[in-house]
């Protein structure tokens, strides 16, 4: 057998050994799982309480548009409209106004 030669001209190792890519470990695996879990149980927590801004809102507010309310709360008007469609599901508000 031939001893193939490299570009520079030095003759190459008869077998090249390819290690095969490294898994990491359970444990760090693990670990970075773990912290990923921590950042969505953080940003869980500092979610706002849309709902709760907006009863607060109609209550000073009545006959507040479902636009003049996220002018108003500085947030988007589809956010708006879908926290005033589970506020009025639970029957916190009717026809408009928070229920008092």
């Amino acid at each position: 057998m031939q001893t193939q030669r490299t570009v520079d001209g030095t003759p190459s190792p008869d077998s090249t050994f390819v290690a095969p890519p490294l898994v990491p470990r359970r444990s760090a695996r693990r670990a970075t799982a773990r912290r990923a879990s921590d950042r969505r149980a953080t940003a869980r927590q500092r979610k706002d309480d849309v709902e709760g801004r907006i009863a607060a809102y109609l209550k000073d507010h009545p006959q507040s548009t479902t636009g003049d309310i996220a002018k108003g709360l500085n947030a988007k008007r589809v956010t708006i409209a879908a926290g005033r469609s589970h506020i009025a599901r639970a029957g916190d508000i009717t026809n408009g106004r928070a229920a008092e």
